[in-house]
């Protein structure tokens, strides 16, 4: 762990003003909500936090369908389609309170944004089973755009998203670098050979719900029926998620601001100009070389 001198704070804006601060934490870029201390105390909790043997972590970059994971393995654990009445915030290490999830019966799903080594201690001495699911960044951008610029007062960003993506690009925005939280999970996959981690990918996902829902159920060790998991993958599609937000959800943050935007694979082509494309293949083949990483972009 790092020394606890105060932090150099990154402050990363444009010639507008936009952007965010930051300090690095473990070599990790976090963006400075409260201040450094405030973030270093919460990931140091985060850190202690007990894990009970049956928990399942989902760890996703943000917009990467954390949300609509959360709910299909909530789903999977209880063995029926029916909407839990929390929200998966509830559940998130990493947020503010997060040490609700203590009231959580067993058992539960957790979720995260954070880098594996914010993670809790005891994630691979219990053999924590671990479910990163990834999205095409081109698609991720435009969905963290329209999330931040939904949530102007949590966010404090009111920038176009030619200027959003120029941030993004730079790995200048809250969650920091996508390429690097990829690489960082990859490696961590790499090194923990005895901790069960099943990658999924979104555009797999939305392609063949019913076929990702049951990988994800044999990886968590749920035996499912085809018409469980049909059932699941009808509940969780984005037009009734939606509806879900609003009509069952308790104790979300921000009810007016739907998480669920649109949920579609390739609605970047409606945002990226052909200028800004290649811009964004050059950075994310730089930053990716050598993974073997292979993205659906519609």
């Amino acid at each position: 762990m790092e020394s606890q001198q105060t932090p150099e704070i990154l402050d990363y804006r444009n010639e507008n003003g936009q952007g965010w601060s930051f300090y690095k934490h473990d070599g990790v870029l976090r963006t400075i909500r409260t201040t450094p201390e405030a973030d270093m105390e919460m990931i140091r909790n985060v850190q202690k936090f007990e894990l009970r043997d049956d928990d399942v972590i989902i760890a996703a970059y943000p917009k990467c369908g954390t949300h609509w994971l959360w709910e299909i393995v909530t789903m999977l654990r209880a063995g029926n389609s029916e909407y839990h009445k929390k929200s998966k915030e509830i559940a998130m290490l990493g947020m503010p309170k997060f040490e609700r999830a203590n009231e959580l019966p067993s058992p539960r799903v957790l979720n995260s944004h954070l880098h594996f080594c914010h993670l809790p201690e005891n994630l691979v001495e219990k053999r924590i089973k671990t479910i990163f699911i990834m999205r095409n960044p081109k698609d991720v951008s435009v969905s963290y755009f329209n999330h931040v610029n939904g949530l102007k007062e949590s966010f404090h960003f009111d920038g176009t998203y030619s200027e959003y993506l120029d941030l993004f690009l730079e790995g200048k925005v809250p969650g920091g670098c996508y390429a690097d939280y990829v690489k960082d999970w990859q490696q961590a996959k790499q090194d923990n050979p005895d901790l069960p981690i099943l990658t999924v990918f979104y555009e797999n996902l939305k392609k063949d719900p019913v076929k990702n829902i049951k990988t994800v159920a044999e990886f968590i060790g749920e035996s499912v029926t085809d018409e469980l998991c049909e059932q699941i993958a009808e509940a969780c599609s984005f037009k009734k998620l939606k509806v879900a937000d609003t009509e069952v959800k308790e104790g979300l943050a921000d009810p007016t601001h739907l998480i669920y935007r649109k949920g579609e694979v390739g609605d970047w082509k409606n945002w990226i100009t052909v200028a800004q494309n290649e811009r964004f293949d050059d950075v994310i083949d730089r930053n990716l070389e050598g993974t073997g990483i292979v993205f659906t972009y519609e």
